[in-house]
C-alpha cells in the first residue's frame, strides 16, 4: 500500500486519540459517570481507529 494514502488517515487517528485521551485527563472526580463513560468510548473508538489506520 502506498504510503502517502495511509499517511492522513493516520495522521488523522492520531490527532482523535490524542484529543481523546486528553478530554479523558481533563475530567476530575465531579464528572457524572455518563461524562466519563462517553470519554472511554472516544477513547476505544479513537485506538480502534488508529489500528485500522496503521
Amino acid at each position: 500500500m502506498n504510503t502517502k494514502n495511509t499517511e492522513i488517515p493516520r495522521q488523522a487517528a492520531e490527532r482523535e486519540l490524542s484529543a481523546a485521551q486528553a478530554e479523558l485527563s481533563s475530567l476530575d472526580a465531579t464528572a457524572s459517570p455518563s461524562r466519563l463513560e462517553r470519554a472511554l468510548e472516544r477513547v476505544k473508538a479513537a485506538r480502534n481507529a488508529l489500528a485500522l489506520a496503521a
